[in-house]
């Protein structure tokens, strides 16, 4: 299990990641600044901080303690279109009831910056 920050993992398990959401993160990494942190709309006090291989979304009122990630992003040779394969680690049991509405928000706020 993957430790991040020094915080142990409570679960990890393989997933996919729209490619709507995966297509979009890519164009906004290469067209920003590096790395990225953004606050969560509507998912207070969550934050989310990008690296080019693994998004962390971290609890801003715990001392950005990670809840839970996205990494091993498996995106070599895959269509546009197709969702991408990928680990997601939760440090927090409660974390996959939000795991949907962080990738939602993330990519709402992802289209606002591109928009700019």
């Amino acid at each position: 299990m993957q430790e991040i920050w020094g915080v142990p993992a409570y679960e990890e398990y393989p997933h996919r990641v729209p490619a709507e959401v995966y297509n979009l993160w890519r164009r906004v990494w290469r067209r920003f600044q590096k790395p990225m942190e953004f606050h969560l709309e509507g998912i207070p006090p969550m934050a989310m901080k990008l690296e080019e291989r693994l998004w962390v979304c971290v609890d801003v009122g715990l001392n950005d303690a990670p809840v839970i990630a996205w990494s091993d992003f498996e995106d070599e040779e895959r269509s546009l279109h197709d969702p991408v394969p990928c680990i997601v680690t939760q440090f927090h049991f409660g974390a996959s009831k939000i795991r949907q509405q962080i990738l939602e928000v993330m990519s709402d706020e992802l289209t606002r910056r591109m928009e700019r």
